[in-house]
């Protein structure tokens, strides 16, 4: 097989912990990472774009050698329907696709408080006027912003069937509660999906990454973000040095995350809001022998 695109891509979804898969997965000798996490190179394709050359994209591959696997972890592919899927069939080679799927009130929540605390939404936005335009976005073109899409993003009834239909025993769904509360678990059950050594995982010890933050000094934090985007890479591949200065910068500028203002009745609206997508779902999965989340128990 000549080792110059990925084989193995985490193809879903936002706020599900995503970029801690890719930082375990990359942590074993049989599986490359490019350094960049989210490459994107297929998600134009979701928004009607062209793509960029091929050849761009296996330059994030150069340096692959004798790992089993390379991964590419860009969890937007997922919503892009059966344009991209064929798109990234006909380009890459035999593949492995993963997803994780997360509550989806629980995701949306994740999805506004991270862009709260990355400075990406205006502080007056309280969850219900969040809501409120995202429902009001959502009615026109789909655009890649952080409203018109947030709320579809939740529906994953509307995206998977297809995918798993055409990947079939090569496409794993993992549910983020689990990988959360059993990691060492879930990592030891894909690594025998892909036919790694497990013993790996059975050692490793697992953080957290990406963990959305509050701060007390947003100008500080608009240079730190900067600075963990611009040198991505070089965190990703020294990545005990970059745990020390995250550490280092939370004791400095992190703040208690105020949950005082997500209410009931606001959960309440987003279940309501879910409740269909959930149930079509739930049945989904039980047809084909899939297993359930417990919050679709």
């Amino acid at each position: 097989m000549k080792r110059d695109l990925p084989n193995l891509i985490i193809a879903g979804i936002h706020k599900a912990a995503t970029t801690s898969l890719y930082t375990y997965l990359t942590s074993h000798p049989d599986v490359y990472g490019p350094g960049k996490k989210e490459i994107h190179y297929f998600t134009p394709i979701r928004f009607n774009k062209d793509i960029k050359k091929v050849e761009e994209y296996k330059d994030f591959y150069k340096n692959w050698k004798n790992e089993k696997y390379a991964i590419d972890a860009s969890p937007s592919y997922i919503y892009g329907g059966k344009t991209l899927m064929h798109k990234m069939i006909e380009i890459l080679p035999p593949h492995k696709i993963i997803i994780i799927l997360r509550n989806p009130v629980d995701r949306f929540i994740s999805n506004y408080n991270y862009l709260k605390s990355k400075l990406f939404i205006e502080d007056f936005y309280t969850l219900n006027l969040f809501i409120d335009k995202c429902l009001e976005e959502e009615k026109k073109a789909l655009r890649d912003d952080d409203f018109s899409r947030a709320i579809m993003e939740g529906r994953y009834i509307d995206f998977i069937p297809e995918w798993i239909e055409y990947y079939k025993e090569n496409f794993k769904i993992i549910y983020f509660e689990d990988l959360v509360k059993n990691t060492k678990i879930v990592m030891k059950e894909l690594a025998i999906w892909l036919d790694i050594d497990r013993t790996i995982f059975e050692k490793m010890v697992y953080t957290e990454e990406n963990k959305t933050i509050f701060v007390k000094n947003k100008i500080m934090h608009k240079s730190a973000l900067y600075f963990n985007h611009k040198f991505e890479i070089f965190w990703r591949k020294n990545l005990k040095l970059k745990i020390f200065f995250r550490n280092a910068y939370y004791n400095l500028n992190k703040k208690r995350m105020d949950k005082q203002n997500i209410n009931s009745e606001e959960v309440k609206r987003l279940t309501s809001i879910y409740s269909d997508s959930n149930k079509k779902l739930l049945t989904y999965l039980k047809s084909n022998d899939l297993p359930l989340p417990e919050w679709l128990k």
